[in-house]
């Protein structure tokens, strides 16, 4: 806010103060009330180097008893005081009163925006945990052998306040997850490895890691190969899903799940996003086995899935991406939880030439906001040497891998930041709770920053840079 002064005077409410400095209009010192030498502005706190003009005292109404309140921030009570400048310079009344009005008018009219945007909350403690801006470019990315994915969602009445569902990253040379270090500032003994940017500009961010009071909502969905040779893959997850679902409660993850069957080019069969133990419940209709598991529909929608089903589009053999497109259309998928497809399968995605259901297809309609896909891919014994398996060739079907055509299932994984775990065909090594997809769960993070807009799209780049693991990935016209 700008005043007709010697120098431009701007001023800021604190908690509770009105502070004011010499400068860009819009920032403020609140040395007595926010800590020495930081700069509030709409809700967060910038580092800066001292006002001359704020160390001379606070800069109150001089009108006594006018109380003021802003709907979005918090109400303030004036009281009459002296201009306390240099040199204990004093203003005629009249000038006083003039600058008294303009002040409250202005501060209360546009002392708060940003950006354009709708009012922000005023520092009022709510967003001071969240570090400031370091200034500066994330490193660049040289390994690019992760993918990070994640959801985004806003903080109920503080919307500035951003949050992001990020996804435990696996260390592809480790095995382990990657674990994030919970400071911004780089030092000698501890450098961040997790950069957020909003449109170009490096975000300071908060960083906590899931579980010890910190729940992250994940949907998961099952999609599962239900020909004739997945059978001991069906029974693994019916058993093991509750396991499963504690485990990842445990962790901190507050998971729904869901499954999706498909066979010789066609959907065939579907329950919706519920909890684990009415998952289970469709998994062990009667008289259901092996892979009628996951065939047909079930739960409170499902006479409407089943109609879905009847309409969706089918091809002549196996194809996972035709699952994953069905679930991603009709399923219930919450506001801000993560979205999870783990993709059950002993065959190559095979396209029958039609380019909208191959990798590339998917690739390229798939929005980076719809979630990872991760594959567990099932190899018989005859093609397990001593330094792991054969994954050169289709060894189902004794095929050669052809692109567009006869494609590697986990080639989904790697563009949408999904992990990739081989087992045996008879699935005596399927431990839901020991895949990496799992690890990932378990490992994820709620990270933070304010935004500089609320109300507008975002482009957002997250980047992760580690020593044996970096990568990123570009969220474009993100909402919140």
């Amino acid at each position: 806010m700008v005043v007709n002064r010697p120098e431009n005077i701007n001023r800021v409410m604190c908690n509770g103060n009105l502070r004011e400095e010499a400068g860009k209009p819009g920032f403020s010192h609140a040395e007595n009330a926010c800590g020495k030498d930081n700069i509030s502005h709409m809700g967060r706190v910038r580092q800066s180097k001292p006002s001359r003009l704020a160390k001379n005292g606070s800069l109150s109404a001089l009108i006594t008893g006018h109380d003021s309140c802003n709907s979005e921030a918090t109400c303030f009570k004036f009281k009459k005081h002296d201009l306390p400048y240099p040199g204990d310079f004093r203003m005629e009344f009249r000038h006083r009163v003039v600058i008294s009005a303009i002040l409250t008018g202005l501060f209360l009219v546009a002392g708060c925006k940003k950006d354009n945007g709708p009012t922000a909350p005023l520092t009022n403690g709510e967003n001071l945990d969240i570090p400031a801006d370091p200034g500066g470019r994330a490193p660049a990315t040289t390994i690019n052998n992760v993918t990070p994915a994640a959801s985004f969602d806003r903080t109920a009445k503080n919307p500035y306040r951003v949050r992001i569902n990020l996804l435990g990253i696996v260390d592809p040379k480790t095995g382990n997850p990657v674990h994030f270090q919970l400071s911004q500032a780089g030092t000698a003994d501890l450098r961040p490895n997790l950069y957020v940017t909003e449109d170009g500009a490096l975000q300071g961010i908060k960083v906590t890691s899931v579980g010890g009071g910190t729940t992250l909502a994940a949907d998961i969905v099952f999609v599962v190969d239900n020909s004739g040779s997945m059978g001991e893959e069906a029974d693994s997850i019916a058993n093991k899903i509750i396991a499963f679902s504690r485990y990842l409660a445990a962790s901190g993850v507050n998971a729904r799940v869901g499954c999706v069957g498909y066979q010789y080019g066609e959907v065939s069969g579907a329950r919706n996003l519920t909890d684990a133990a009415s998952l289970r419940t469709y998994l062990r209709r009667p008289y259901c086995s092996g892979t009628s598991r996951t065939r047909g529909t079930g739960g409170p929608d499902s006479a409407s899935l089943a109609q879905a089903l009847s309409s969706f589009p089918q091809l002549s053999d196996e194809n996972g991406i035709l699952a994953i497109a069905f679930a991603d259309s009709f399923f219930s998928w919450r506001a801000g939880a993560q979205r999870v497809y783990i993709n059950f399968t002993d065959e190559a995605i095979q396209t029958g030439s039609q380019s909208e259901w191959s990798v590339d297809g998917l690739r390229d309609r798939w929005k980076t906001s719809k979630g990872s896909i991760h594959t567990v891919f099932s190899i018989d014994d005859k093609h397990w040497n001593g330094a792991g398996p054969d994954t050169s060739t289709d060894a189902y079907n004794y095929a050669t891998w052809q692109p567009g055509i006869w494609e590697r299932p986990w080639s989904l994984s790697h563009f949408s930041g999904g992990t990739v775990k081989v087992i045996h065909g008879d699935g005596h090594d399927l431990e839901l709770t020991s895949l990496p997809v799992t690890g990932a769960l378990a490992s994820s993070y709620l990270v933070e920053f304010v935004t500089s807009n609320p109300s507008i799209p975002h482009a957002v780049t997250i980047a992760v840079k580690t020593e044996t693991a970096d990568g990123k990935q570009v969220f474009s016209g993100i909402r919140y």
